[in-house]
């Protein structure tokens, strides 16, 4: 506890670096163009690639720089390009997000296995419990209606997902290393 405590504290003084500031708009810069290429399947499911800005995000910047970013994201994004009716479900869903990964990943060495957590986590907390609870009070559809083909699709995805991930973030951290 005393761990996530302190990750937390130097986690909330990482934004306060303008370049930190910088890099992590740029981060949600990508975040939002990637968010651009979501695959719709359906009004309650989809594939995209997101995940990969916020993974990024939660590691350089940690729990609460990953949680600023993943509201700050959520809300910039329903402004900019708007699908539906803006719903605050979501833009907690997306602090939650941030906040997993960066307490999973922040000053950690990443390895496949971490990611494979940081990858389960996600899906079983934000994908689907919350986001499928938030997703039926919108539609007015029953959890249980949602809820297999939204666990199916994310249960077949941590495996790719985690190896995306863990690529991005070992090449993260190699330019990190070159530049700092």
């Amino acid at each position: 506890m005393k761990n996530f405590y302190n990750s937390v504290l130097c986690s909330s003084r990482e934004l306060k670096n303008v370049r930190n500031l910088v890099t992590a708009s740029l981060l949600i810069t990508i975040k939002l163009i990637l968010d651009l290429f979501t695959i719709q399947i359906s009004p309650v499911l989809h594939l995209s690639f997101e995940f990969l800005a916020s993974s990024t995000i939660g590691m350089l910047f940690g729990p609460v720089g990953g949680a600023v970013c993943g509201g700050l994201s959520d809300i910039i994004n329903y402004i900019i390009n708007p699908k539906g009716v803006f719903f605050p479900g979501f833009t907690i869903s997306a602090m939650v997000l941030g906040m997993i990964y960066g307490t999973l990943l922040y000053k950690k060495k990443v390895t496949f296995i971490r990611c494979i957590i940081a990858e389960i986590l996600v899906v079983l907390i934000v994908d689907i419990i919350l986001n499928t609870f938030f997703l039926s009070l919108l539609y007015g559809k029953a959890f249980a209606l949602l809820l297999p083909a939204r666990a199916f699709k994310n249960v077949v995805m941590i495996p790719i997902n985690a190896s995306m991930m863990y690529f991005i973030l070992k090449l993260v951290n190699r330019i990190k290393e070159q530049n700092f």
